[in-house]
């Protein structure tokens, strides 16, 4: 665990540094952000919802709502900690700025999860906002989805930075949205419940990052309580730490070879 005794305090520095470049952009960062899920649940739930039955019991735009939520609160660490912190490291040898002050690597990698999640929870909270004014929240629990977007964060932005510390170029992202992250967004259970999937790609989807946190938010903004959210939310604050993990030992590997 050497990697862990070598993160600080210093790592808020780093998130302060991208909090400040975030301030003078936000036009152009956070409003497409934002948009493009409110989009889709005009599109899929007031379109294709009007072709469709209800979904256990709930009317289509109430069922993917929660979905939708839970797959951008995914997106955003997975943009931000993946090309953005490539190029960070990269192109911009912003790495190689910081490092050559107290900040330690693992410090640096800390602080640029740590961004990754402030995104999430950021998004996380505008679009429960969004779906409480469209109706679709159902109990004061839902409340509970921001600390679980937190945990769906840090799982995701570590899981991004982990393949960057591997990625040898920029277009080798191709391959993480191509065949992990976009079909995860299809098969978690966003637009059906996973369910209905066959079942060796059923019990495939569940092995999958977002499965457990569409599970535990649907269940939340309904404020339907069942004991399989406990195992969800300990499967990823496992895989979280796991991917954490081995995000700082691969950088630190890929930083000073």
């Amino acid at each position: 665990m050497t990697a862990l005794a070598e993160v600080s305090f210093r790592s808020l520095h780093v998130w302060q540094r991208h909090r400040d470049v975030i301030l003078r952009l936000w036009k152009t960062d956070i409003v497409p952000l934002l948009a493009e899920p409110v989009v889709i649940l005009l599109v899929m739930g007031l379109g294709i919802g009007q072709v469709v039955d209800e979904v256990n019991g709930q009317d289509y735009l109430e069922f993917i709502g929660p979905g939708i939520l839970a797959a951008y609160v995914m997106f955003a660490p997975a943009f931000e900690n993946s090309w953005g912190s490539y190029v960070r490291m990269e192109v911009r040898r912003t790495y190689d700025a910081m490092i050559a002050t107290p900040l330690s690597i693992e410090d640096v990698i800390t602080g640029e999860i740590l961004w990754g999640v402030t995104r999430s929870l950021f998004l996380g909270t505008l679009i429960l906002i969004i779906l409480a004014v469209m109706g679709i929240v159902k109990s004061p629990l839902a409340i509970l989805v921001l600390p679980v977007a937190v945990l769906q964060g840090f799982l995701i932005a570590s899981l991004a930075m982990a393949y960057t510390s591997k990625a040898p170029s920029i277009n080798a992202f191709n391959f993480f949205y191509s065949l992990f992250i976009y079909p995860m967004f299809f098969l978690s259970g966003v637009f059906f419940p996973v369910e209905d999937l066959p079942n060796g790609l059923r019990q495939f989807a569940w092995v999958l990052p977002l499965t457990p946190a569409v599970h535990v938010m649907r269940h939340l903004i309904t404020g339907d309580l069942v004991l399989s959210m406990v195992w969800s939310l300990l499967g990823m604050a496992g895989a979280a730490f796991g991917f954490y993990y081995l995000a700082l030992v691969w950088m630190r590997r890929r930083l000073i070879r």
